[in-house]
């Protein structure tokens, strides 16, 4: 399949967020920072609860709608974090982004979008390109902490594990902290896996071609 052809608006479009992103990163996060990273950190309800449980981590989440980052920013600032911040970018253009010394030392994904129908699982987050890059930035022993109230998301991503190099699953690990998010209070009931970095090296893989816009609001 070849690629998808852009128009040249759109394609400076990405450009320019791009670059504000990276300057944005390059000002924001001390060389050689290790992260604990949110992917999709919704309202702010976990993250800020993590940065107060954890006040020697520095934590950083991303979502793509204004008015989630905008809430997570006052309960930040009601608390009195310094090492907790939240930007708006897609998850895939912010690893891409990170300057070159930053690295990852925990990874979050709680309750990403399942894109449900089949003809839409390639737009989930958690697939093997993404994992691979993730790996490039994360250290041996890094975990990946992923949850989900999808049963068909879940089965998949612990399928997929066993099969990369780069991670494997860890049955016995223990989550650090367990705070409810607001998918997770509304779910009848979820799943919950670790995956741990392994010493192998991580491919190269490209995972930051222009993609459509992604679907906002709640799900």
């Amino acid at each position: 399949m070849g690629r998808v052809a852009y128009q040249p608006e759109f394609l400076a479009r990405i450009t320019e967020r791009r670059a504000a992103l990276r300057a944005e990163l390059a000002t924001l996060l001390p060389p050689s920072q290790a992260l604990v990273w949110e992917i999709g950190s919704g309202h702010g309800h976990f993250l800020v609860q993590y940065a107060q449980a954890f006040p020697a981590k520095y934590c950083v989440g991303v979502d793509i709608i204004r008015d989630r980052l905008n809430r997570s920013g006052k309960k930040r600032d009601r608390a009195g974090l310094t090492n907790c911040h939240f930007l708006q970018a897609e998850a895939r253009e912010f690893l891409e982004a990170l300057p070159a010394g930053v690295t990852l030392r925990e990874i979050w994904a709680l309750f990403p979008d399942p894109w449900p129908k089949k003809r839409h699982h390639k737009n989930r987050i958690l697939q093997a390109d993404f994992l691979e890059a993730l790996a490039g930035r994360a250290g041996q022993g890094t975990p990946l902490y992923f949850r989900t109230d999808h049963t068909g998301y879940f089965s998949a991503v612990a399928a997929l594990i066993p099969e990369l190099k780069t991670w494997r699953l860890d049955p016995a690990a223990s989550w650090p902290l367990e705070k409810e998010t607001v998918f997770q209070a509304r779910a009848p009931a979820y799943q919950s896996l670790v995956a741990i970095r392994t010493s192998h090296p991580a491919r190269p893989a490209e995972i930051t071609a222009p993609r459509p816009p992604p679907r906002v609001g709640p799900r």
